[in-house]
């Protein structure tokens, strides 16, 4: 007989799974796709995406924090789309949106799920740091457009930005190796994205290959609040 504590990890990445499968089936309907393949590939890596993101969560936090990393991943449509200015929220949602579920562009999206596989292997981390060193050196430029961009049709230019360094430097507290591989994962999405204009969403559509270590990062801005039990287990002490 299966015990309860066995079962419930599996019952949880199964709920976990359903959850993305459904969200994804729901933009499609609303949203669009790239056709039936598209859509038929799309469903079968809403698991495999999910999954993944909450075994990248479990290496840097535990159990509960690769479960809080993968409800980050399933909820990234929306928290997108909350980001966006009312006047830009309807190309967001119907040309990124799909895009970032891999519905659109999805060899792009499916890349970004062998890169969060590769993530998991710490001596891949190296290979992160390179890629994001290769990206600055590529140039910086086309990140002035993006920020015009942003200006115009997201809340906060500075907000973006400064969540992404802070997540990084959260998950430093529990894993130098892995912060490395989503820095330098970070570092090449966000510079390629910034080359592909941000004209119809290209820049959104764009960041599909980052998306676990995205729904990660921002999760990891929990790690930089210092644990209670500790600093309750000090006062109990004096």
């Amino acid at each position: 007989m299966v015990s309860l504590e066995r079962a419930r990890p599996g019952l949880t990445d199964a709920a976990l799974a359903g959850a993305e499968v459904v969200v994804v089936a729901g933009v499609a309907l609303a949203y669009g796709t790239d056709g039936p393949l598209a859509t038929t590939a799309a469903l079968v890596l809403a698991p495999v995406a999910v999954l993944l993101t909450k075994r990248l969560g479990v290496r840097l936090g535990g159990e509960r924090f690769g479960v809080a990393a993968a409800l980050v991943y399933i909820l990234l449509p929306v928290l997108g789309t909350a980001y966006a200015l009312g006047t830009y929220r309807h190309t967001f949602t119907h040309e990124a949106v799909p895009a970032l579920v891999g519905l659109r562009g999805t060899p792009w999206f499916a890349l970004g799920l062998v890169l969060a596989a590769l993530a998991l292997v710490r001596a891949a981390s190296v290979l992160f740091v390179v890629a994001g060193l290769v990206s600055i050196a590529l140039g910086t430029a086309d990140l002035g457009t993006v920020r015009d961009g942003l200006h115009e049709t997201a809340w906060s230019i500075s907000m973006i930005a400064w969540l992404g360094v802070a997540g990084v430097i959260g998950a430093t507290r529990r894993s130098i190796t892995l912060a490395a591989s989503l820095a330098g994962w970070l570092t090449f999405a966000v510079l390629h994205a910034a080359r592909q204009g941000y004209a119809d969403a290209a820049f959104w559509q764009s960041l599909s290959v980052a998306a676990p270590a995205i729904a990660v990062t921002l999760t990891s801005l929990a790690l930089l609040v210092p644990p209670v039990r500790p600093a309750l287990a000090r006062l109990r002490a004096l």
